[in-house]
């Protein structure tokens, strides 16, 4: 299985590394044919709905072929005081439901992987859970389709946003 993945730092080098993938700058033209995976985990603006947009028309057709968007619970409404953070994320959640469940020509299987905090602190995810998640994901039988995950550890929310108020200084 051929792996492309956005970015080359913290959790895509992460993933990079377990997969042995191949690393995509986001500007990148790259021949998408030779991959059967595209996991679009760097966050830069709202290249990643850019993103989504091109890789999803490229394998659109092709039932074999796997998007995985690596988002953020911050996209859902008022979790997250990043307001340009949450508002991208959220951006790429509603584009990736539109193309899931308003597109004629969709075949290809798109999942959303929203995840929590990831090793900040005791109530992180590893970038090794994550990665655990991705290689469930991509097991998956071709004809089964998870749409959207949200993963996080499960230490109560609003403690752990204390702790990481507590932590970084932040009120």
């Amino acid at each position: 299985m051929q792996i492309a993945v956005t970015g080359s730092s913290k959790l895509a080098g992460a993933i990079i590394k377990e997969f042995e993938a191949t690393p995509i700058r986001i500007e990148q033209d790259v021949d998408k044919n030779k991959f059967d995976v595209f996991i679009n985990c760097a966050h830069v603006g709202f290249q990643q709905t850019v993103l989504l947009e091109d890789w999803f028309h490229a394998w659109s057709h092709d039932y074999s072929k796997l998007i995985i968007n690596i988002s953020s619970r911050a996209g859902l409404p008022n979790l997250s005081k990043g307001y340009m953070y949450a508002a991208q994320k959220a951006s790429l959640e509603h584009m990736a439901d539109n193309l899931m469940y308003n597109c004629a020509e969709k075949n290809c299987r798109m999942t959303t992987l929203c995840l929590g905090m990831l090793e900040e602190t005791d109530s992180s995810l590893s970038y090794a859970e994550v990665c655990d998640m991705l290689f469930y994901l991509m097991s998956v039988p071709e004809h089964l389709e998870i749409p959207k995950v949200y993963l996080q550890h499960a230490d109560n929310y609003l403690e752990v946003q204390q702790e990481k108020a507590r932590r970084y200084g932040q009120t």
